[in-house]
């Protein structure tokens, strides 16, 4: 049975594989100790290639000075809220990574989400050398305007400053979608078409370029067309001052830089979509409140939508539905916790939903949709809606809506996309929070088992042993009066009745040590495993000499473990390989060694963690290897009473100590031929012997893992 921390670890996986954001868990040492596959989707390195060297290894030269401050920040408990490096992909290429991070003060761990950012940065970086070279051209162009605008696409104008007059070039005109006649030549011509929210900003440039507080005038704004649309204009002229200061005159020129403008907007758009989606998982990440959840995602859906209201409808299994959460700008209708019945979101709307409909509405009066939906949005102000579906494994759970109450709305692509993406992510929260409930349920199934198992080892302990002792003491004072006496059956049903009762007492005892055999209860402390094995082979000495048993003990080692439990795991094999022995005499070697990081690759702990293995073998009967996972059960024997005694627990005691201690045990076996038993177990002490070979010899696979076995140890004892 899977402890919790093993769930846990289940839980972490199964996100990690899920998550198109680049996952990750690392030390404070500069190691990651676990990555998500997208890194290597992203990267093209192995998750082992990730954590087997520190992180730093991989981040561009020009960035790890800033990756180690920002690794400092962590460790003085300050989280990363937006970071950003280079890392080396393994075809020699860089992609620019977008970090947030947060330390766990309880773990030391540290949980961090990186994103590929390198299109958005070379969409920037192309921007600030446009905007570059529109700077070097505007810096000519203001000493020789001129001759630069004459020849230009660019609108002309030239003011005199005077009489307010201007004369503006027929492109100038035509650049705002106005015929030559339709603008008149004075200066409020230009202002009351400059957007009110820049007015006053571009008059302060101006002003500032008559006082000579700047060699030029150059400004980015808004100017309407002729439609009513704003188009983005770069606007630059040079001042002329007369003998007396005074300006008298100002020409200039006027560029339309609306596609920028749009793909910086476009870009920033990127942008926040990326920190939503990063605030989103990492709070999916770190919790499992699901109304936090989803009152986050509404709040910040509707600040990047701008959109009137933002709701979670939850649909109900009578096809009724209630809204669960809502953000909704002041002065229209709240309709959270409204419950709606089932004809407002019908059986064959519902299976278009499950199959991932998308419904964007730009103009609900003008929609294709029946009456009575029009006059029923209506009451609630809705003139447009989009609505994507929440599924929870592949089954409808909701809908994330959002709604325009002011205007009809066009729902650009980014805008369905990023819900659709949000719904995923809610549905995500949606399967951790079913998988938690059910470990919660397991958890709770497990503490009844518990203290049932504890109930019957108290009534084993009492009401069971005392019926025995009787049964023995009183077969005991059978066979010394009357023994002589009994007739040879007599003497038969008694040996059978004192015999079973044996081995009953023997059962009852060994299913108490199964009971008492418990993780919680581990006492972790350096254990010699000589001195032990000397301890067991002394109670076990009757054994030895009846069997006339030869043991070799090789030189073993000290581990950090539970002294009784170890002292019950070696007792059990080392009496098993002296009971399941032929007509010779039985031979048990005991023998250890120190296993590398890499021998132990199925474990997941493996890489932090040095690992010592135990080898008990002997020259007995042996076993088929088909039966190896069945002889660690309970009350499974391979063979019957009448051969060889014993209650077929004996095993199942020494899987329970060995995965106490997150350890493992098998065995190799030939029939006729004899068993060697493998227990491996984690030492409890740091790689550091590995680490320092790596630092004489160059950086190697094991080394990344030394930083989190101390950490490891600590979890162990904590468990």
């Amino acid at each position: 049975m899977k402890t919790s921390k093993e769930n846990e670890i289940d839980r972490e996986a199964r996100f990690f594989s899920l998550s198109l954001d680049l996952l990750c868990v690392g030390n404070l040492e500069g190691y990651f100790t676990r990555v998500s596959p997208a890194w290597e989707a992203t990267l093209g390195y192995t998750q082992s290639e990730l954590t087997s060297q520190p992180f730093v290894n991989f981040v561009h030269p020009e960035d790890i000075g800033a990756t180690k401050a920002e690794l400092e920040k962590l460790r003085a408990g300050t989280p990363t809220i937006y970071f950003e490096n280079r890392y080396r992909c393994r075809d020699g290429s860089w992609k620019w990574l977008g970090w947030k991070a947060v330390l766990d003060g309880e773990t030391q761990e540290i949980y961090g989400i990186a994103r590929d950012i390198t299109e958005a940065k070379q969409i920037e970086r192309e921007r600030l050398q446009l905007l570059q070279r529109e700077q070097a051209a505007a810096k000519e162009s203001e000493e020789r305007w001129q001759l630069a605008v004459r020849g230009s696409n660019d609108g002309i104008w030239d003011w005199n400053v005077e009489t307010n007059e201007v004369f503006f070039s027929t492109r100038w005109k035509e650049m705002l979608g106005y015929e030559e006649r339709e603008i008149a030549n004075h200066l409020d011509e230009w202002s009351q078409r400059v957007h009110p929210d820049d007015l006053d900003r571009v008059r302060a440039l101006i002003r500032d370029h008559f006082a000579k507080k700047t060699p030029f005038y150059i400004s980015e704004h808004r100017v309407r067309c002729k439609d009513g649309s704003y188009k983005w204009i770069l606007d630059r002229g040079q001042a002329l001052w007369n003998e007396h200061g005074n300006v008298v005159r100002m020409a200039g020129s006027h560029s339309d830089i609306t596609d920028r403008k749009l793909a910086e907007r476009e870009l920033e758009k990127q942008h926040k979509r990326w920190q939503l989606f990063a605030d989103i998982a990492l709070k999916i990440r770190q919790s499992l409140q699901l109304d936090e959840i989803i009152q986050t995602t509404v709040t910040e859906v509707q600040k990047l939508l701008q959109a009137d209201r933002v709701l979670v409808y939850r649909v109900w299994a009578d096809g009724s539905g209630s809204t669960i959460a809502e953000e909704v700008v002041p002065g229209y209708v709240s309709v959270l916790h409204h419950t709606f019945p089932p004809e407002v979101f019908p059986a064959e709307s519902r299976e278009l939903y499950s199959q991932g409909r998308v419904k964007a509405i730009t103009d609900v009066e003008q929609a294709d949709i029946s009456p009575c939906l029009v006059e029923f949005v209506e009451q609630f102000g809705v003139r447009a809606k989009l609505v994507v579906p929440v599924l929870r494994q592949q089954e409808l759970w909701g809908l994330l809506i959002a709604h325009q109450c002011s205007t009809p709305r066009k729902w650009s692509g980014f805008e369905i996309e990023l819900l659709q993406q949000i719904a995923d992510q809610i549905g995500i929260a949606l399967a951790q929070a079913a998988l938690l409930e059910q470990e919660t349920r397991q958890r709770q199934e497990l503490a009844r088992s518990n203290a049932e198992l504890e109930q019957f080892a108290s009534i084993a302990s009492h009401d069971l042993q005392e019926p025995l002792r009787k049964i023995l003491a009183f077969g005991d004072r059978l066979q010394e009066k009357y023994g002589e006496v009994l007739a040879g059956s007599g003497r038969d049903y008694l040996e059978r009745m004192q015999g079973a009762a044996k081995r009953m007492q023997a059962l009852i005892d060994d299913l108490l040590i199964l009971s008492r055999v418990n993780k919680n209860t581990l006492s972790l402390v350096p254990v010699d495993l000589s001195r032990v094995v000397a301890e067991v082979l002394s109670d076990l000495e009757f054994r030895i000499q009846e069997t006339g048993g030869v043991i070799e003990v090789g030189e073993l080692a000290t581990i950090v473990a539970d002294p009784v439990q170890i002292h019950q795991l070696l007792q059990n094999l080392i009496a098993n390989a002296l009971k399941f022995h032929r007509d010779e005499v039985p031979t048990v070697k005991i023998s250890g060694r120190r296993l590398l990081a890499a021998e132990e690759h199925h474990h997941t702990y493996s890489t932090v963690m040095e690992f010592y293995q135990i080898s008990i073998e002997d020259n007995g009967i042996g076993f088929e290897e088909k039966y190896l996972d069945r002889i660690f059960n309970v009350f499974q024997r391979l063979h019957s009473r009448s051969e060889y005694e014993g209650t077929g627990i004996g095993l199942a005691i020494c899987r329970k100590i060995v995965e106490n201690h997150s350890g493992s045990i098998t065995a190799k076996s030939q029939l006729g031929k004899g068993t060697t038993f493998f227990v491996t177990l984690p030492s409890g002490e740091r790689e550091e012997r590995g680490r320092e070979e790596e630092g004489a010899g160059g950086a190697g696979g094991a080394g990344g893992a030394g930083g989190a076995g101390g950490a490891r140890a600590q979890l162990a004892s904590d468990n």
